[in-house]
């Protein structure tokens, strides 16, 4: 990422024992036809390093948590959890080759490690296991339309990267605009676990106000870690400066960044909290501890 890179430190709410979503994850990118051939192929060992590398599964979590509340089967459950996480992890082997970053999770990236041209066959794995695991749901009729919802949200974050990439030159992004990339460059993969499970619970009426919360979520969380950050990101690139929401808030106000940063950022959280308050059967509980927790540090 060059905007909206996040620490894993929003992965600490993940607390349940995941271990069942890493035995998923591995197994639906290994169900490939290559994996009879032993070792399997070149893309298929760096996404089990990757996978293996670390990672809470924050969005697992998220995706488990409400269909819970929801009712849904927990096979069902852990595979719309593993859709997201394959989601996350492939864009995480995209960002990691985009921005030459070199390390992920402590470990050397999966480009450093493989080569560029593995890790580009890497993320496409990893995306492409996830509309696999889509396809075992045990409800096949619902298949179809958490499939094409998936392809869409995808394309969004798709689009919010290549906007992240675009206005790395900040020197004219509004603050809309920052704020309008931070929501599909982050929003998606916080919104995605809840809407899956929703559509797939048959509640498809709330799957807006699931993206809405999840969006304002994530860009309150965004604006919260730019105020953490603002040091370092000014001394970045080589004293050039990284774009962070405190120094447009400067340019375009004349003063006063950090005041307005933050009382943006809370007023997003507590949107996000009110917006999950009224999801059904508790779904939004998982997004509204989120929020709690991101506003409390301001």
């Amino acid at each position: 990422m060059t905007t909206t890179q996040r620490r894993d430190e929003v992965t600490e709410t993940a607390t349940a024992n995941l271990g069942p979503i890493d035995h998923a994850l591995v197994s639906f990118v290994e169900s490939s036809s290559g994996a009879a051939r032993g070792a399997g192929s070149a893309a298929q060992r760096a996404a089990r390093y990757h996978l293996e590398s670390g990672g809470k599964r924050a969005r697992a979590e998220l995706a488990l948590q409400a269909g819970s509340a929801l009712g849904i089967p927990d096979a069902d459950n852990l595979a719309l959890a593993a859709t997201v996480e394959l989601l996350h992890n492939s864009s995480l082997v995209f960002d990691d080759l985009q921005d030459r970053d070199t390390e992920r999770r402590g470990t050397p990236a999966v480009w450093v490690r493989f080569g560029a041209d593995v890790a580009l066959c890497t993320g496409a794995l990893l995306l492409s296991a996830a509309y696999g695991a889509l396809s075992t749901l045990a409800d096949q009729a619902r298949v179809g339309p958490l499939v094409a919802h998936t392809h869409r949200r995808t394309a969004l974050l798709i689009h919010g990267q290549t906007a992240d990439l675009a206005v790395a030159n900040h020197t004219s992004t509004t603050l809309r605009e920052y704020e309008q990339v931070a929501a599909e460059k982050s929003g998606v993969l916080f919104a995605l676990p809840i809407e899956l499970a929703l559509l797939y619970a048959g509640w498809d009426t709330a799957v807006e106000q699931a993206r809405r919360a999840a969006h304002a979520l994530a860009v309150g969380y965004q604006i919260a870690d730019d105020l953490e950050d603002l040091e370092s990101d000014l001394a970045a690139a080589g004293g050039k400066g990284r774009l962070n929401y405190v120094s447009l808030a400067n340019e375009r106000s004349g003063s006063g960044g950090i005041d307005l940063a933050r009382e943006r950022a809370l007023e997003l959280l507590h949107e996000s909290i009110a917006l999950a308050k009224d999801l059904p059967l508790g779904a939004g509980v998982p997004l509204q501890d989120l929020a709690k927790r991101f506003a409390a540090r301001l």
